[in-house]
């Protein structure tokens, strides 16, 4: 909350305006971009590190204000913003390339990155580059620093934008200095308090399956949890078939305003439902209104998450874009999500990973028990009569409990990790949780790499092997980012 009066309001104004427009967007800018006056991309990393260190604080107003405080990149933009509880990052891929197959040039911003810091800002579909990601970082910390000067000047607040807050002025620098035509926003967390619910001019917005997650910030009812992530409506959402509760919430979004709940009538939109084909490790063929599809992904909730994405096609088709139903057809078999049910073809070159020719590798970030059960029907479909080994490693701050139960029954064995997270749970506690549901051997192993490569080469007749929830080498691969990017 602000406590300076008004004469003193009106002079920081006036100074912050001279900032921003003279020192923000000609000096600093100049003298970042053209002069390539800015972080190492290692320097970039640690700052954000350090952000995270100190916590979150949710809310959108320090959001809007850092964004236009950047000279408010975002209103040049048009933004297909989707929230929920799992589908987030499939229904963004496909959209992200359906419309890349469509001649568009798009930006998609996702979070948590799997295996790599840079993924979760995409430029289609291609992560951006190591310079980008220090340039657009310390454009972002320059301006915070600027703020803060003034701030302290005149006695006023402090102005600490989290760590997410600065990511998502990241993908907005990066996003209107790339000239993006569109660009796909995934929610980090709920909807209402989401930083990037700081986007005001939306030209879709889209809610994925709901379920039970975050309960302790949502809600403890589907109802309490849609109504948070209804938030992101403006005029009109595209979404499948969900609960009656979830419904009503998506219906009538409300927003706060002075304090108080202010509804407003939204127009949802319900994709029809789709009808598997046929399907091997390959991808799958389903039917959608009459015409046939295919998708590389895997995991019948595949065919939902791929039909929202038809059914927003169709309605951004009635906003004046122009996509084929062409583009619809080769973008959606184009589409790959990594760890998302993704069976690893080049474990060899990506993480010196060896796979026998009898054995399957896969990856899944399954977070919840909604995702645990479409991994679980996943293995039960596709790998019938075969041993699974599953290697384990959830965060603690999860249903670990709820996801173990549904899934650690269908191993032959399991191997839990530490996940390389502040959040993780330890292996030695997750193994207590998952021994007793296993029908076989449970085991510890302190590398992630390790245990997958263990896995692989086991004497057992193991088939399948599941690397679930979090086979992250995120720090791994920073570390490879820094010493490449010598400057």
């Amino acid at each position: 909350m602000r406590t300076w009066g008004v004469g003193g309001r009106r002079a920081l104004l006036a100074v912050q305006y001279s900032l921003r427009t003279s020192h923000i967007t000609e000096r600093f800018f100049c003298e970042c971009f053209q002069r390539r006056c800015f972080l190492f991309y290692q320097e970039a990393i640690e700052y954000i590190k350090n952000i995270e260190r100190s916590g979150s604080d949710y809310g959108i107003e320090r959001m809007r204000e850092l964004l236009d405080l950047l000279g408010a990149p975002d209103r040049h933009l048009k933004f297909v913003h989707i929230a929920g509880t799992n589908g987030k990052g499939s229904v963004s891929a496909y959209l992200t390339s359906v419309l890349k197959e469509a001649g568009y040039k798009v930006g998609t911003y996702n979070s948590p990155s799997v295996f790599c810091y840079n993924e979760r800002w995409l430029i289609n579909g291609n992560p951006l580059s190591n310079e980008d990601v220090a340039k657009y970082l310390t454009a972002v910390r320059k301006c915070i620093e600027s703020e803060q000067i003034l701030r302290n000047a005149f006695g006023i607040s402090e102005f600490k934008p989290t760590a997410f807050e600065i990511e998502t002025a990241v993908a907005m620098l990066a996003f209107f200095d790339k000239e993006c035509d569109v660009c796909v926003l995934e929610t980090g967390l709920g909807g209402r308090w989401d930083a990037t619910n700081a986007i005001e001019d939306k030209v879709l917005s889209i809610i994925t399956p709901i379920g039970l997650d975050h309960c302790a910030l949502l809600g403890n009812t589907l109802g309490e949890i849609a109504s948070e992530k209804a938030a992101i409506i403006k005029d009109e959402v595209v979404t499948c078939n969900q609960p009656p509760e979830v419904m009503e919430q998506l219906k009538r979004p409300f927003a706060l305003k002075d304090g108080k709940k202010e509804y407003r009538k939204a127009n949802v939109v319900v994709c029809k439902e789709p009808k598997f084909l046929r399907g091997n490790l390959d991808g799958q063929v389903f039917s959608y209104d009459g015409k046939e599809y295919e998708i590389s992904m895997l995991g019948k909730h595949q065919l939902v998450n791929a039909a929202i994405a038809i059914c927003a096609v169709e309605e951004l088709n009635k906003k004046h874009f122009d996509i084929s139903e062409n583009a619809l057809k080769v973008g959606l078999k184009n589409t790959i999500w990594k760890a998302r049910l993704q069976v690893v073809k080049n474990a060899k070159e990506e993480f010196n990973i060896t796979i026998p020719q009898d054995k399957v590798l896969v990856f899944d970030g399954s977070h919840n028990p909604q995702g645990a059960t479409t991994l679980a029907n996943a293995i039960k479909d596709l790998f019938k009569n075969k041993r699974v080994h599953l290697v384990l490693g959830i965060l603690k701050d999860k249903d670990v409990k709820g996801i173990c139960t549904i899934l650690a029954p269908l191993a032959n064995r399991i191997t839990c990790i530490t996940p390389p997270s502040p959040r993780a749970m330890q292996k030695e506690e997750l193994k207590c949780i998952v021994a007793p549901l296993c029908k076989g051997e449970c085991s510890m192993q302190d590398d992630i790499k390790t245990a997958v490569q263990n896995a692989l080469n086991g004497d057992c007749d193991d088939f399948v092997r599941f690397a679930d929830a979090f086979f992250r080498t995120s720090n791994q691969r920073v570390n490879e980012n820094e010493k490449q990017y010598n400057r």
